[in-house]
């Protein structure tokens, strides 16, 4: 039998060196335009951990340390009341209906722990709201966590053990299911994970069998899962560290796992928060720094977003209708379809209900896009109206059109740039093309798409850049070369900096590596990774970059940031050739690196002594962080840098920061 520790283990020693087998992708799925409207109930739900099974509501109350209280609710008449107030720790409340029609309440409870002591005990107990009957399942002592309840039946597990317990209200009976993880009853069944491998397992209730209905070979594994008595969705793993979302419904004669989205990498942020139910699934992703509703089809197989939400506020299924606890109450999210092409009601329901006051906000345009809005944006409401656009053209024979372009109008004017996040619907391929890929701004004065930035999250589905002007958008690969660029110790880095507009080629398609970079290139290069934006009147200026100069916007800001600094009699020096050290010096205050007076950093180069006392601490800084490596144990500060090394320095820096990957 197949260990889940040395399963996961294997997975950690094989990742990179073979590849998965992943499990059949049945269906061919593309995104299309979906909206939605919610609608509030009249029940207020004040804490966490809510759960909805039709009408009926459970939640803990707010407290720290698992100290919050059981309520229901009930979504038709608004009532609720306290199922607990012994003020003990309880935790893992969930709600059902017995099969005489009587909600019923289950959770974990702490309370038979005696004061002052430290133990690991939960007890699972049950309450009928209808009876005011509270009942104690477990007999034994331990961590019995994680109850499921549907109908007559209860399920829970304990930890560590993983000793599966199968309770029936009908007549008290408490029956041991064996091992198992994290077991849910719906509909006569019970899907768990096994206790030692890790893979799913359907316990049918009536004949008390078992069967084993998805067998992952050891490059995968199922994180978590969901069941509502017919289908199961889970969130798969494998030896990449990629993960897709997949379904299997056990209606059908032969069941076959059924991919809901294409593998994505393990990302900075994941959510553990699913549901199912009525043929849609739904679950959360991180996307732009916030978690957004990610949908599916389960008949069609497309998927779509619903909003932006935090991970508190998504309860899930009650049944029918997704369900949201927003601004204290239950919110019913009905989805509003709008096939692609179909503007006019789009436009429509946009104009009604994305407008943006000083608070600031989100507005979404289906799966595609979102521009998000900090507060002080706008003065006074402004209506915001996202539309999605035609295919985008360009002359550029290095860029490629990604399929994504939307144009975005507003009544105001922004007093601040918003963030318009785009998100792909699969990752590119390979690190390089995810490096070339940019967002831009399409030009109607001169027909030309001018580079807006874009930085591409952990997982390489969503890219998000700074935007100062509403207009038409879209997502372009850019893939420049040169010819005396294809065997260079720097070519990638060359390439994909040319493809962020960073830096340039000359005239005849050479990028010449080995010339020189003036110090105006290297601020402007500097400005330009940074996505450096503002204004520059007032600020720091100097006589010999006077405005009209082609860097003078760029050596302003880079000065104003604290970047750089000049010369005796306001000079900057721009078409001085950088020295080495000038260059780590400006890198460093642009990176933002720790400076140390005494370091060891400089003891591995021979030439150490001709570091400059005005520029060691920024040497070593720059040594320390690895974004500088010398010519054996040679540092050169004193030798004008190269394009070639000033492109390394700036991949580096950007490396660092998350926004290229290797």
């Amino acid at each position: 039998m197949k260990s889940v520790f040395w399963k996961r283990a294997a997975l950690l020693l094989m990742a990179g060196v073979i590849a998965t087998g992943g499990m059949p992708v049945n269906r061919t799925f593309a995104e299309t335009v979906y909206t939605y409207k919610d609608e509030a109930s009249s029940l207020t739900v004040d804490g966490i951990n809510v759960r909805e099974s039709g009408t009926h509501v459970v939640w803990r109350s707010r407290a720290a340390n698992y100290a919050g209280q059981i309520y229901y609710g009930n979504t038709a008449t608004g009532k609720t009341l306290a199922v607990t107030n012994h003020g003990k720790m309880t935790d893992t409340p969930v709600v059902g209906v017995n099969g005489k029609g009587e909600p019923v309440v289950v959770w974990a409870d702490k309370r038979n722990q005696i004061a002052g002591t430290v133990n690991f005990n939960w007890d699972i107990y049950s309450y009928n709201v209808q009876t005011k009957v509270e009942t104690k399942l477990n007999v034994n002592e331990g961590q019995n966590r994680i109850p499921s309840i549907d109908g007559d039946y209860i399920v829970w597990q304990t930890n560590p053990q993983y000793d599966m317990h199968l309770y029936d209200q009908t007549n008290g009976t408490l029956t041991d299911l064996g091992k198992g993880r994290d077991p849910v009853v719906a509909n006569g069944s019970i899907v768990y994970q096994g206790g030692s491998d890790g893979d799913l397992y359907e316990y049918v209730i009536s004949s008390g069998t078992s069967r084993k209905i998805l067998d992952l070979s050891y490059t995968s594994y199922v994180e978590r899962f969901v069941f509502n008595g017919e289908q199961i969705l889970w969130k798969q793993r494998d030896s990449e560290y990629k993960g897709k979302y997949t379904f299997l419904d056990l209606k059908e004669s032969d069941p076959q796992p059924v991919d809901l989205t294409q593998p994505v990498m393990l990302g900075k942020t994941e959510y553990k928060e699913m549901s199912i139910s009525g043929g849609t699934a739904a679950w959360l992703e991180a996307s732009g720094g916030e978690a957004i509703v990610r949908s599916a089809d389960l008949q069609t197989g497309k998927t779509f977003s619903l909003g932006v939400v935090k991970p508190s506020q998504f309860v899930g299924f009650n049944g029918e209708e997704l369900t949201i606890a927003k601004d204290g109450r239950l919110v019913s999210r009905e989805v509003v379809k709008s096939e692609t092409g179909d503007t006019a009601s789009t436009a429509a329901l946009q104009q009604g209900r994305d407008s943006i006051g000083p608070n600031g906000g989100v507005v979404a345009g289906g799966q595609d896009v979102r521009l998000t809005f900090e507060p002080g944006t706008f003065g006074k409401d402004s209506r915001i109206l996202v539309e999605k656009s035609g295919p985008a053209a360009t002359k550029n024979k290095e860029m490629t059109w990604l399929g994504i372009s939307w144009t975005w109008t507003s009544e105001a004017k922004l007093e601040k740039p918003a963030s318009l996040t785009f998100e792909l619907e699969q990752s590119p391929a390979t690190a390089d093309r995810a490096n070339r890929t940019g967002v831009y701004r399409y030009n109607g004065a001169t027909g030309q798409w001018i580079y807006a930035g874009g930085t591409m999250d952990a997982s390489w589905r969503n890219i998000r850049t700074q935007v100062e002007e509403p207009g038409l958008y879209a997502l372009f690969l850019n893939e420049p070369s040169f010819t005396d660029m294809k065997s260079h110790w720097a070519k990638d880095e060359v390439e994909v900096l040319a493809s962020r507009w960073i830096v340039n080629g000359m005239d005849t398609g050479r990028f010449e590596p080995g010339k020189s970079v003036t110090r105006a290139q290297f601020a402007k290069m500097l400005v330009e990774a940074a996505g450096l934006r503002g204004q520059t009147e007032g600020g720091v200026s100097f006589k010999d970059v006077p405005a009209g100069h082609w860097a003078s916007d760029a050596v302003k800001q880079a000065a104003s940031a604290g970047w750089v600094k000049g010369y005796e009699g306001s000079l900057f020096k721009p078409n001085a050739s950088i020295t080495r050290e000038e260059m780590m010096l400006m890198l460093t205050n642009a990176a933002s690196l720790r400076k140390e007076e005494q370091s060891e950093a400089l003891t591995a180069y021979t030439d150490a002594a001709k570091v400059h006392a005005w520029a060691k601490p920024s040497v070593q800084a720059a040594i320390k962080s690895g974004l500088i490596q010398g010519n054996g144990d040679r540092l050169n500060p004193g030798a004008t840098c190269t394009r070639a090394e000033a492109a390394a320095v700036i991949y580096r820096w950007l490396g660092k920061k998350g926004e290229v990957f290797q």
